[in-house]
């Protein structure tokens, strides 16, 4: 009777763990479908003539998709560029003396410092979609590559020694080592990045009052436009449902991914 109980607890910790498996790919399976629509929808929708004399709520919903797409497009670019640039840094104590000043002093540059790139690449070429993913991607990135740093620096040694052990090397260290022991701090830096962007979301779609000899149509259609101009413009509904706006996409994100992220983030840490 005792192994028919343990048997039957056994099985049920089983059954339940291939549920949770089952139902965590699903619902990474449909974010990954969520994020392709969202992407696609962006591309295909053309850029919006700003009339602030007929502002919908609908208009208002249209300009949060675009911004979203710009943070969201520039966070995932940092990610991508922070992980091998973090992992760099910290592989020698040579490129650590080297390359860890260096950087600190390019992060301490204001991002306005780097118009005169925004100006003659992307605006020359009439692409102010990447001239503002350019110019969020530059005040986020840094969050992150520092975060992911001071984490790397924490992986124990007896960690890193017995993947030397089992010939856990490249990609597979990158994958079961490094990754999972860095989780915590990707997370916090990531919490960092969109606080940077949003802060810079205006310089980024109201490009006209930064540009020399700009004009509103350099501006792009989005929540950061849309607060700007309304202010200027004394149009102060707009203006309080476009911050409105902005304040409760920046708490649903924070609860309902951000919050959730740090929870799991507890699995990861080392004792």
């Amino acid at each position: 009777m005792s192994s028919i109980r343990q048997y039957h607890h056994h099985y049920h910790l089983s059954y339940s763990t291939t549920l949770k498996r089952h139902f965590s790919s699903v619902g990474v399976v449909i974010f990954i479908l969520i994020l392709i629509l969202f992407f696609a929808f962006q591309f295909a929708a053309p850029q919006k003539t700003i009339d602030f004399t007929h502002i919908s709520l609908l208009d208002i919903i249209f300009a949060s998709f675009k911004t979203l797409f710009r943070l969201t497009s520039a966070y995932f670019l940092s990610l991508l560029v922070s992980i091998p640039l973090a992992i760099f840094i910290t592989s020698t104590q040579k490129t650590e003396r080297i390359f860890l000043p260096i950087f600190d002093i390019i992060q301490s540059i204001p991002v306005l410092a780097f118009f005169p790139i925004v100006v003659l690449v992307f605006i020359t070429l009439n692409f102010t979609e990447g001239a503002a993913i350019f110019i969020l991607f530059m005040d986020m990135v840094w969050s992150l590559v520092f975060s992911m740093i001071g984490g790397i620096k924490t992986v124990p040694q007896d960690i890193l020694n017995a993947a030397s052990i089992f010939g856990a090397r490249g990609v597979k260290k990158l994958i079961y080592i490094t990754l999972p022991s860095i989780f915590p701090y990707i997370i916090t830096g990531s919490l960092l990045a969109w606080a940077q962007g949003w802060s810079i979301l205006i310089v980024a779609e109201a490009l006209h009052n930064y540009v020399p000899n700009g004009s509103p149509a350099n501006d792009l259609f989005g929540l950061g436009t849309l607060l700007v101009n309304s202010f200027y413009q004394g149009k102060n509904s707009l203006f309080l449902a476009s911050l409105a706006t902005m304040i409760i996409i920046i708490a649903l994100l924070n609860f309902f991914i951000w919050q959730k992220l740090l929870s799991s983030t507890e699995r990861y840490k080392f004792d």
